[in-house]
């Protein structure tokens, strides 16, 4: 490791599980909102022969990135009429603004999708605007390889690097995939914040050991250059994002600046503002 403050280190996050229904299982970050800024939550999740029923957001963008060995896609279809599949390797990615409603389904019947889910929170001058949803294709998302690891840029910039999405905040999202053990250097830039989620496996970060299903699933990572190491069939995904320094409550489905601002959009929500989508 290389870093200006040598008394800075990785430092673990603790992750929760999460069921929204008997066939949605999920486990990542949440409710960690002064620690992860500009990010919401992030969380792996699986999903299959589940409806999840309709429900709304605002004040937020939602992605979705469904991995590229899931056996199964995502369909999500908004309440202004818009609907997209996600296949393995696509994202889905929803800027909620000023709120809509939406649905999820499994997009193969009862063929389990698997993916990453990421709640990205706006400025509160950015909370407006009409919501819109958009997928991007894995094949056009920048892919490389750095000895025996395969990284994939799914959204935002990395190094010289740029996605087809390179969405607000400065969200970025970077995957990395053990074909082989091996050990690689990531340099983080200091202008953003930086979270490590393992998906698969193990991984090590100069010393903080994420295991899939283990006791330690995520990290934050300050900017510098960080060995980070894994065996092979290992997965790693990279989170960043430029921190706001702004108050937020989030209950889930709406990001709001205050309670003010919580309740008015509740009141959109219920008068029916956001849209309505029927089962």
């Amino acid at each position: 490791m290389r870093h200006n403050d040598p008394s800075a280190q990785p430092s673990p996050l603790s992750t929760t599980h999460r069921s929204r229904c008997t066939l949605f299982h999920s486990v990542g970050v949440h409710d960690r909102l002064t620690q992860t800024d500009p990010l919401l939550s992030f969380e792996v999740f699986r999903l299959s022969g589940a409806v999840i029923p309709p429900h709304p957001h605002a004040g937020c963008a939602v992605a979705h990135y469904i991995l590229p060995d899931a056996a199964g896609g995502l369909r999500s279809r908004l309440a202004q009429g818009e609907a997209e599949v996600a296949r393995p390797g696509d994202l889905l990615w929803l800027d909620a603004h000023c709120g809509t409603v939406h649905q999820e389904t499994p997009a193969d019947g009862s063929v389990e999708c698997r993916g990453l889910q990421v709640v990205v929170n706006y400025a509160d001058c950015e909370r407006e605007g009409a919501p819109q949803q958009r997928r991007v294709p894995g094949e056009q998302m920048p892919c490389w390889q750095s000895g025996g690891v395969e990284l994939r840029l799914v959204c935002g910039q990395w190094q010289e690097r740029q996605a087809p999405l390179v969405p607000h905040a400065g969200a970025t999202l970077l995957t990395l995939n053990w074909q082989s053990d091996d050990t690689l250097s990531l340099a983080l830039p200091e202008d953003r914040h930086w979270f490590a989620l393992v998906l698969d496996g193990c991984c090590r970060i100069d010393g903080v050991l994420l295991a899939a299903g283990g006791s330690t699933m995520a990290a934050t990572l300050p900017a510098g250059t960080w060995n980070v190491s894994g065996t092979a069939g290992a997965g790693l995904a990279l989170l960043g994002g430029a921190p706001l320094h702004e108050p937020v409550i989030y209950q889930g489905a709406f990001a709001v600046r205050d309670e003010a601002q919580l309740v008015d959009t509740l009141r959109r929500y219920q008068e029916g503002a956001m849209g309505t989508l029927g089962c």
